[in-house]
């Protein structure tokens, strides 16, 4: 690591050390990349079908717990489908609903943000009330509305997700850029002639890109979240396929007599959040100069 380290620039240096040092962006990029991992390579991985029901060997308990099988880790659900198998399929379904919907919300509302900043004036008051209308309408009731009436399925929770939660993006972006149109090298920019999208994209842009990585985790975790609870109730990913919401949902019936079919998929929901909530954090703090350490 040293040897890497060295053979890097100054600034690079810098920032890798203080990446090193931050506690909270290991961990959350540590529990990040081996959940992709893993759901990338979950077929090599899942020593069963997540979807192959075999009702002789329904309900055993983890591996660890008196009648556990060590075919079985995590036991098996009411339908004898292997529970470590769809935890690892699982996977899969929140980390494309968390990335997907981060691209799209974060496209709409980041060239929101970057409009009505940048402009001002009354494309700004435009953008203004476009954001306040989102803002007004609770996002997750709205989900449950748009997908009831239309059904559920793994496309139908992505589009909806990603037309609800731009709001964040486009607040911060907008603050940050009425921040940046006014320096030198902005007013330089146009005295040379550039255009205002060139401007945007290659003066503004980068300038608040750091902004937009730290509101980009945040609302991953809340898509994955707000993906879990459609599933939990019902409006979500549809059997068979796993998906930890519906893992929890179709455990909650036997919460008492084998408690562990809610909390394994409730804890590799807490895990992925934390870690994604752990990663933004760490993302703010290694880019603002006051928050380095």
């Amino acid at each position: 690591m040293e040897e890497i380290q060295s053979s890097l620039p100054a600034p690079r240096r810098l920032r890798m050390r203080r990446a090193l040092q931050h506690g909270g962006f290991i961990f959350g990029f540590a529990i990040l990349f081996v959940t992709i991992v893993i759901a990338i390579f979950a077929p090599f991985i899942a020593p069963h079908d997540p979807i192959a029901q075999n009702l002789g060997v329904r309900l055993l308990p983890p591996l660890w717990m008196q009648g556990g099988r060590p075919d079985y880790l995590l036991g098996t659900d009411h339908l004898g489908r292997d529970y470590l198998s769809r935890l690892i399929y699982g996977s899969r379904v929140s980390l494309i609903v968390g990335f997907s919907t981060m691209l799209i919300a974060g496209a709409i509302g980041s060239a929101l943000g970057f409009v009505g900043g940048y402009y001002g004036g009354r494309t700004d008051d435009i953008v203004t009330y476009v954001i306040n209308c989102r803002l007004s309408m609770p996002g997750l009731l709205v989900a449950l509305a748009v997908i009831s009436l239309v059904g559920g399925s793994l496309a139908t929770i992505i589009l909806v997700l990603g037309l609800l939660f731009w709001d964040r993006y486009a607040v911060v972006v907008r603050t940050a850029t009425q921040q940046v149109r006014n320096a030198d090298f902005i007013a330089a920019a146009r005295v040379a002639g550039a255009s205002a999208p060139w401007i945007i994209w290659n003066e503004i842009r980068p300038n608040v890109l750091h902004h937009i990585l730290v509101i980009a985790t945040l609302e991953m975790a809340m898509a994955i979240l707000s993906e879990a609870s459609l599933s939990f109730l019902g409006l979500g990913i549809r059997a068979p396929t796993p998906s930890w919401g519906l893992m929890i949902a179709e455990g909650r019936s036997f919460l008492f007599a084998k408690p562990y079919l809610v909390w394994v998929p409730g804890i590799a929901i807490f895990l992925l959040v934390l870690a994604t909530n752990l990663l933004g954090d760490g993302l703010r703090d290694l880019s603002q100069p006051e928050g380095r350490r």
